[in-house]
């Protein structure tokens, strides 16, 4: 087995997407913090984005956070795993595989939790889709998980059935398990289906030039 190397083929990490989101969502977070109006603007609110019309909520909840323990443990996993990915889709396709893991994972929590009025917020759906492309691309990498050592194949499975198990069970109350489960399936869908960071002999639409 091979041990996890973290790093970028990039001369500097903050010329990356990765440092690009990473700023993003401490900027939004220390802007709801000061603003509650701006956390409810941002937030998904599955009652009020549906029946309203503030359709931009399912975009921009994945850079709102709870306070700062959520911010730091999903912006770490982003860092561990996020330029890895980067470098193998390139900024382009990671771009829209962590728009299109965030975006699937808010549906997903709705389509499975129904139309609720308590608000959904986190980029957790979107960076568990970048740990499970990890987890498909480099599958005997060992990664720790609560300081255990497993290859990466085997975490992203568990953490399919724990986030599935919690789901229906309910029991981490307050976490967006079906959510989670979302982005895994979306990122998935992506790179099984649709060869994100694969080599190919087409492309597809949006992997042409802007």
């Amino acid at each position: 087995m091979r041990r996890v190397v973290i790093g970028s083929r990039r001369g500097s990490f903050w010329d990356s997407l990765t440092s690009k989101i990473l700023i993003i969502n401490i900027v939004v977070f220390l802007l709801t913090n000061f603003s509650t109006d701006i956390f409810s603007l941002l937030a998904l609110t599955p009652t009020i984005a549906v029946q309203e019309g503030m359709i931009w909520q399912f975009f921009t909840y994945m850079f709102v956070h709870a306070n700062f323990a959520h911010i730091f443990f999903n912006m770490f996993t982003l860092l561990m795993f996020g330029p890895t990915i980067e470098d193998r889709m390139g900024t382009k396709n990671y771009l829209i595989f962590y728009i299109l893991c965030g975006l699937g994972s808010g549906i997903f929590h709705i389509l499975i939790t129904g139309l609720g009025s308590i608000p959904l917020v986190g980029a957790s759906g979107a960076i568990f889709g970048v740990v499970t492309a990890y987890g498909l691309f480099y599958p005997k990498n060992v990664i720790y998980v609560y300081f255990v050592p497993m290859p990466a194949i085997v975490a992203i499975g568990l953490f399919a059935i724990v986030e599935l198990f919690s789901g229906i069970s309910g029991a981490q109350v307050g976490v967006a398990n079906f959510g989670h489960l979302g982005g895994m399936i979306i990122g998935f869908i992506l790179v099984k289906f649709f060869e994100f960071g694969k080599q190919k002999g087409h492309t597809y639409f949006w992997e042409s030039d802007w």
